[in-house]
């Protein structure tokens, strides 16, 4: 097996930051944070173009897995701990948290303890404050991996990929862009301001990304020609 997906996509958290809800997925809900830089990864491969054979290097690849499952606690937890025969197998972490609505009626997420996951047999153990009743969240997750083993430099510059991506997710937001209600004791930013600040900041990443990718293959075409060692 190749290069696991989850390296690179935990590399890519270093040069995102602040992103609150990414940020706690990756705390307490491990499974659905892997599930949504899935996204970002597809989003990415394709911008690794220079030097242009990494596009054939990267499309073989054995796309992650997703199973989630709900659970209703029928009998009062023994050491608030329950066991769950999940029969979901084969995966490769388990997270789980009880899902209920906040006294305004809008839904929450608790996170609980997976003591243990046993992937042959989908038994998951699971720990917390816990009564009859709940409904319990539980997320499944299997890495992907590329079919080839990339080295470092590949997977920095494939992480930044994924960071440039996700720093176009608000690409055409009409919200941003729509004029907004002002008076004397109430203002707020300009949108033509807001928005030629986010395309700056933007362009300044495709910057970063683009001389990143160029120098990346110039080392490759020297090491080639002159070194006759190829990095690939």
């Amino acid at each position: 097996m190749g290069t696991s997906f989850e390296q690179i996509e935990c590399a890519a958290m270093t040069y995102i930051k602040n992103d609150m809800s990414l940020d706690w997925d990756m705390k307490n809900r491990l499974p659905v944070f892997y599930r949504r830089m899935w996204n970002y990864m597809q989003a990415a491969i394709p911008l690794f173009n220079k030097p242009p054979t990494m596009l054939l290097r990267l499309r073989n690849y054995t796309e992650p897995q997703y199973s989630d499952m709900l659970f209703s606690v029928d009998a009062e937890p023994a050491d608030g701990t329950v066991t769950v025969d999940s029969g979901i197998t084969d995966m490769d972490i388990c997270s789980a948290g009880v899902v209920m609505d906040d006294e305004f009626g809008n839904p929450m997420y608790v996170p609980l303890t997976v003591e243990n996951y046993n992937p042959e047999t989908g038994e998951v153990i699971i720990s917390g404050d816990m009564t009859l009743g709940d409904e319990i969240d539980i997320d499944f997750y299997k890495s992907g991996s590329f079919a080839i083993d990339l080295n470092e430099t590949e997977c920095d510059i494939l992480a930044f990929c994924i960071y440039d991506v996700w720093e176009h997710r608000f690409d055409n937001n009409a919200l941003e862009r729509a004029s907004k209600i002002r008076d004397a004791n109430f203002t707020t930013i300009s949108e033509a301001s807001q928005t030629a600040a986010g395309t700056a900041r933007q362009a300044a990443v495709d910057s970063q990304l683009f001389d990143k990718l160029r120098m990346y293959e110039l080392n490759a075409a020297y090491l080639k020609t002159v070194s006759q060692t190829p990095l690939f």
